[in-house]
């Protein structure tokens, strides 16, 4: 199991200009550097999450291309955390029609997961298979929401299969979101793991990889 981003990277943080975060762009940009991170990826919501849930977005997704960090030597990024809608594998990976490089594959209950949660393993496999020469990682796959219907051993051999990384989704380790039995099959079988925090406040961006790399550690994961 190879780490991507074992160093000071975080691939995973929602902002408040264009989805569920705490914080600014601006904001989660100048605080990275504080606290020495180096990448970084501002991956919101996509567009069906946004409307489903209502949120409010402050900015127009196409000014990403004016931004600048004027703040610190950062490498920021931006991309989008797509949504699994269904059995049929369908995804939705835009915010206001505009994609990105960056795109975490993951699922949110109803009403953005709008399918048969029953079969939402097999929407996994039909939208890997469909879309995995778009997806960076696949965002937490050990996450309680759909735990007694996903079959994490089937999603890690497709995952193997097409080389697309897995997620340890430290924010759902720390907030006790994570179904540790399938963590625990997915650093043993995974091949390769992003590490991210999936942060929405400036606490967890500080804090959470930091103790989910210290668990890794302790389970030896790490050396």
């Amino acid at each position: 199991m190879g780490i991507v981003n074992p160093g000071n990277e975080d691939y995973h943080i929602h902002s408040l200009n264009f989805s569920d975060g705490m914080n600014t762009v601006d904001e989660i940009v100048k605080y990275a550097g504080e606290i020495g991170l180096t990448k970084i990826a501002i991956t919101d919501h996509c567009q069906v999450h946004i409307d489903k849930r209502n949120f409010v977005l402050k900015n127009y997704y196409n000014m990403i291309g004016r931004w600048k960090n004027v703040f610190n030597n950062v490498d920021v990024k931006f991309g989008i955390e797509a949504d699994l809608l269904n059995e049929s594998g369908d995804v939705c990976m835009d915010i206001q029609g505009i994609t990105s490089e960056i795109i975490i594959l993951s699922s949110h209950p109803a009403p953005v997961y709008s399918g048969d949660p029953n079969k939402i393993n097999e929407g996994y496999m039909k939208a890997i298979e469909r879309f995995h020469d778009q997806i960076t990682f696949l965002g937490h796959p050990c996450s309680k929401y759909f735990e007694e219907y996903i079959d994490i051993l089937k999603l890690i051999e497709v995952c193997n299969k097409y080389e697309i990384p897995m997620e340890f989704n430290c924010a759902n380790y720390v907030n006790k979101r994570t179904n540790l039995d399938n963590l625990r099959l997915m650093l043993d079988n995974c091949d390769q793991i992003y590490v991210n925090s999936d942060a929405h406040t400036l606490n967890e961006l500080k804090v959470v990889k930091k103790l989910g790399l210290s668990f890794l550690r302790e389970k030896g994961y790490l050396g």
